[in-house]
Formats: structure tokens, C-alpha cells, sequence
């Protein structure tokens, strides 16, 4: 009930309230941050991300950027975050040292540990970026929004790289990257910015493993459309078998799917996509057929 309250407000920024008689909006323009842990562990770079978390495709696609973290080893990295968590451990026991021989803490062992900005000053620095800050976007940035949005989407052939949704994420993060430079215009460069960011994160989490295409809809429904396209076969298969049959036996849907190129590991992920998304049904111990 909570995340579907959800949709609403990350969508339209505003929550509808119906109780004891009363109906009221109430505005909720506020920022979302969101963590969710993947099922075994660790981020499956080669599965949908909407599979690995449990999250509503329509709740997930409505975050305006995504990013899964993942731990790879790397060298220079781990020599850099080793030293950091060394340096932090040593300097937090010297510090207590001091403190029991009654010495001051020493200005050297604080400037290891003590972050390049402040923590209260980056605090104000955004408050005050967000409370007085409202930057224009200027024609020239425009037109590179739209130009590029309009590229991607004519290039794709069969899936569907972006949507409005993701436009406006563009706007809502041009607008960001302004604003944190304190700058009342949204230039050229915050656009640039912004199309980086989004592409960044949709090659992570929004490309097809099968035909390497951007595809919005992997995130918005955790099906691409290279899936739906062996989804249809399935149903085709399936309605078939079921014209003279009261049901489609898995052995007959693997033996017309292989026909069609599919084999029998595809065969079974798509199967148990479809009875999730309530296409199909199994009225009978491995025995098929449509919902509809």
C-alpha cells in the first residue's frame, strides 16, 4: 500500500488524501533517494535488474536515475580504499592515545582523516542552492535536449531507448547541475551532464544482453523486447496446441519452440515470465494455457 502511494507522488509531485470526508493534495516536492538489496547478494550484470530486487517495474521506473553497485576488483581502487580504512583505524587509536596521556589531539593525525569539504558547509551549500537557486533553460540547451532525444528515439528500430518519462529526468537533472553551480541559466553544459549521467546509468541497467539496444521497456515492465518477441511465439504456440488439446503439455511447447529456434533453458524463463505476468496458467501439473 505504501509503494503504490508512491506512484503518484514520484509522477506528479503531489499526493492525493481522501479521509474522514476531506479530500486534499498535498504537494510533495521533495527528493527520493532508494536502496534495495539484490536477492543473492551481488548485482547479475546479464539479468534484469527489476528480477534482482523487489521492486514494481512501474515503481522503479518512475527514479529518475538507477545505479547498481557492484564490487569488481581493482587494483588501484582497492590499493586507494585499503590505505583509507588503514589510515582511518590508525589515526582513531593514536587520537585515543593522546587522549588518555591527557595530550591535544594533533593537527596532523586530523588532516588524514578530516574530508576536503565539510560536511556542515556542503549541508548549508545545498540548502541554500535549493532554496534560492531556480535556474532557466536556456535555448540553446533546449534544442540540445530535444535534438538528442529525438536522435535516440529515431535510431532505435525494434525497442524503445527513451520515453517522455526519461526527457523529463533530463530537464529535472540539467536543472541539478545548474543549480549546484549556482547558476540562474541552464547552459549547454549541464545538458551535456545530464545526457552522460542518464546514458551511464541505462547502459548499466537498460540495455538488452541479447541484441546490446538500449531498452526502456527492460526497466519499466523488467521484460525487453527482444523477450516479448519470444513471448508471442510461446502464445502462438501455446493457443495452437490448445485448439485441440484441453491443455499445452511443456513437452509439446519445447518440441514447437524448437522448431521456432527457441531452446529449452529460453523456453522455461520465458514460461515462468509469462505465468508471473498472468498470461498463461498451469490448470494441471505441467499442463498450459492462456488466461485469455
Amino acid at each position: 500500500k505504501d509503494r503504490a502511494a508512491l506512484h503518484q507522488a514520484m509522477e506528479q509531485q503531489e499526493i492525493s488524501v481522501a479521509k474522514a470526508g476531506i479530500n486534499a493534495t498535498l504537494k510533495s516536492r521533495c527528493s527520493l533517494l532508494g536502496a534495495a538489496n539484490p536477492k543473492f547478494g551481488r548485482f547479475d550484470e546479464f539479468a534484469s535488474i527489476s528480477d534482482q530486487i523487489n521492486m514494481p517495474p512501474a515503481l522503479l521506473s518512475r527514479f529518475d536515475l538507477i545505479f547498481p553497485v557492484t564490487d569488481r576488483p581493482d587494483r588501484a581502487r582497492d590499493t586507494n580504499l585499503a590505505k583509507h580504512i588503514l589510515a582511518v583505524h590508525t589515526v582513531g587509536e593514536r587520537m585515543e592515545q593522546e587522549g588518555h596521556a591527557g595530550g591535544l589531539h594533533s593537527d596532523e593525525l586530523e588532516k588524514i582523516v578530516k574530508p576536503s569539504i565539510e560536511p556542515e558547509f556542503l549541508r548549508k551549500y545545498i540548502a541554500y542552492a535549493k532554496r534560492s537557486i531556480f535556474p532557466v533553460m536556456s535555448e540553446e540547451a533546449s534544442e540540445r535536449l530535444k535534438n538528442y532525444y529525438v536522435e535516440v528515439r529515431a535510431a532505435a528500430r525494434d525497442s524503445v531507448p527513451f520515453t517522455p518519462r526519461q526527457l523529463e529526468a533530463f530537464v529535472r537533472i540539467a536543472e541539478a547541475s545548474a543549480r549546484i553551480r549556482l547558476s540562474e541559466v541552464v547552459g549547454i553544459e549541464d545538458v551535456e551532464r545530464a545526457i552522460e549521467i542518464v546514458d551511464y546509468y541505462l547502459e548499466k541497467v537498460g540495455v538488452d544482453r541479447e541484441t546490446g539496444a538500449l531498452d526502456i521497456d527492460i526497466i519499466t515492465t523488467g521484460i525487453s523486447h527482444s523477450q516479448k518477441d519470444k513471448m508471442k511465439i510461446l502464445t502462438t504456440i501455446i493457443k495452437n496446441i490448445c485448439e485441440d488439446k484441453e491443455y499445452a503439455s511443456m513437452d509439446d511447447i519445447k518440441e514447437k519452440a524448437e522448431e521456432e529456434g527457441l531452446d529449452e533453458e529460453t523456453v522455461k524463463n520465458m514460461m515462468s515470465k509469462m505465468i508471473r505476468g498472468g498470461i498463461i496458467f498451469e490448470p494441471r501439473r505441467g499442463g498450459y494455457r492462456l488466461t485469455s
